[in-house]
């Protein structure tokens, strides 16, 4: 019976390691990220606002079919780029107007914009945003963008995120509440963590059963 228990506990702990290897392991996407980076840059860690993102160009309330000439960049103090390899991406989703990237700069993949592997070793972008035809209505663009080690890996990136919102020049609604990225990573970690008790708990059930 002894015996059995220990066999049971280190299965236990098997299966416990093998729930948290995915969150230091995960893979990059040096050549860009799709859908599963709508949420943010989940695999390089948690949010954090030391990674600045900053969008030039962009007017206070915009004009109909305008184009707009724009520079994103990002800065981490903490995280200093490193020549020759890759320092930061980006994941773009706009609604509202369309958004035109040079094919060097940006490519779009499930419906948002991102960085393309030439285009990773940098922190800055510079691109289009042809704005929508009428002119009462609100843009909105949410950026995902990560500041990255340049060691290939998830680990050591810090990530953050800003929605904005670009009313028309006809347009007098109030900006709509805006949700930091800190207060979607918190409400991410506690979800993660109740998923991984569940998973263990239900692993501990079979074993014992």
């Amino acid at each position: 019976m002894a015996n059995l228990g220990g066999v049971r506990a280190r299965i236990l702990v098997l299966i416990c390691l093998l729930l948290l290897v995915p969150l230091d392991s995960a893979d990059s996407f040096p050549n860009g990220v799709g859908a599963i980076g709508d949420n943010g840059c989940s695999c390089h860690g948690a949010s954090n606002n030391e990674t600045e993102i900053m969008l030039e160009g962009l007017p206070d309330r915009f004009e109909s079919n305008t184009t707009y000439s724009l520079t994103l960049s990002i800065s981490n103090q903490a995280i200093l780029a490193s020549e020759g390899s890759a320092q930061g991406g980006f994941r773009i989703i706009i609604d509202g107007g369309t958004l035109d990237f040079s094919s060097e700069q940006g490519q779009q993949i499930d419906g948002g914009w991102t960085h393309k592997e030439s285009s990773n070793q940098q922190r800055s972008w510079d691109f289009s945003w042809f704005s929508p035809d009428d002119n009462t209505t609100m843009a909105r663009l949410l950026i995902h963008a990560n500041a990255v080690n340049g060691n290939q890996q998830s680990s050591g990136d810090n990530w953050h995120s800003i929605e904005i919102y670009i009313p028309g020049s006809q347009n007098n609604d109030p900006l709509p509440n805006q949700v930091s990225a800190l207060e979607l990573d918190l409400f991410d970690k506690t979800m993660l963590f109740s998923g991984i008790l569940l998973l263990m708990y239900i692993g501990f059930r079979i074993i014992r059963d």
